[in-house]
């Protein structure tokens, strides 16, 4: 999480958070390490968990790390503040960066309403 947080300050082209920001830059390749919450995968909609598998499972594909915080643990609940998933990329994606992301059936449905 700090590698995180530290590329958000200096960096912020190789440090998105938020679904749909994590998609966009799972389509260009460019996810080094995905950041995800515990809680994704207890949600009680089963379309949305399958969603989360599927795009994790993508992502290890690639060859990337993935590492699971638990919400329990302060670094999982700062990751929570995050939407839950956040990601640390190979290289900065600019044109994504200051899009916005958001959708409202997303966002209602994920809490996603903060997005970069």
């Amino acid at each position: 999480m700090n590698t995180f947080f530290n590329l958000m300050a200096t960096e912020p082209a190789r440090a998105f958070y938020g679904l749909k920001h994590i998609e966009m830059a799972n389509e260009h390749l460019a996810i080094e390490t995905l950041l995800l919450s515990d809680s994704l995968f207890r949600s009680n909609d089963i379309k949305q968990r399958k969603k989360y598998v599927n795009l994790v499972e993508s992502i290890k594909e690639q060859g990337a790390n993935v590492l699971i915080f638990s919400s329990m643990h302060p670094s999982g609940e700062q990751l929570s503040l995050l939407s839950g998933i956040a990601a640390i990329l190979k290289f900065p994606l600019h044109e994504l960066e200051d899009e916005d992301m958001s959708d409202s059936d997303d966002a209602d449905e994920n809490n996603e309403s903060n997005k970069k």
